[in-house]
């Protein structure tokens, strides 16, 4: 009876030990940008002379394309295919974890006296939306994958009588990636939302002060 109970405790063990053997440790990640690597010394002077300058800005919730809102990586694999990926995906909603990340960037740009993502006890004077309609790993060309990201931003000015729509733009950016290495991935999504903040930036800079005078 005592082998038996052993030898029925080492099927399981092993039955354990040859499932995890098969199926791969799922993987979590979030997206990382960052002005103190892409921003000249130049620009970042001239905008942090600016503080308070253009008032409080929130940022208000990003909006993902259906086949985005999931937290699970997105692989384009033809004209036509898609897969998603259950064992690489993000730690958190992508929606908010981009929100968070915009926020961020705007609150280190120094063209706001505040940036916030909720409204608060004092009124902005512009709200930023966004929707992202792109963000996958573009594998269709084997020998040349992509880590792809599209959004468009509305940038609204808020005079506390009407709301009035100021800039909107859609960015599209495609970063060259590891087509072995998932971590090349998320590297090359930081990449591309990083070159459109600095642009997105630099442009509604050009425009807010066109309004503000």
């Amino acid at each position: 009876m005592k082998q038996m109970l052993f030898i029925v405790i080492l099927m399981f063990i092993t039955s354990c030990l040859n499932t995890q053997s098969i199926y791969p440790e799922k993987q979590y990640f979030l997206l990382e940008i960052s002005q103190k690597q892409s921003i000249s010394n130049q620009f970042k002077t001239e905008t942090v002379s600016n503080l308070k300058k253009y008032g409080i800005l929130r940022i208000a919730k990003i909006r993902m394309s259906p086949p985005y809102t999931g937290k699970g990586f997105i692989y384009k694999k033809s004209i036509n295919t898609y897969d998603t990926d259950f064992y690489n995906e993000f730690l958190v909603s992508p929606d908010d974890m981009l929100a968070e990340l915009i926020r961020k960037w705007m609150a280190s740009s120094g063209l706001f006296e505040r940036v916030t993502c909720s409204p608060g006890h004092f009124r902005e004077n512009y709200i930023l939306e966004g929707a992202v309609t792109t963000m996958h790993g573009d594998y269709s060309d084997m020998s040349n994958p992509f880590a792809v990201f599209c959004i468009q931003f509305f940038l609204i000015k808020d005079s506390g009588l009407n709301y009035q729509l100021i800039f909107q733009k859609n960015y599209a950016k495609k970063v060259s990636i590891d087509k072995h290495n998932t971590q090349s991935l998320v590297q090359g999504w930081n990449k591309a939302l990083t070159t459109i903040m600095i642009d997105f930036q630099s442009e509604i800079e050009k425009k807010i002060r066109q309004y503000a005078h």
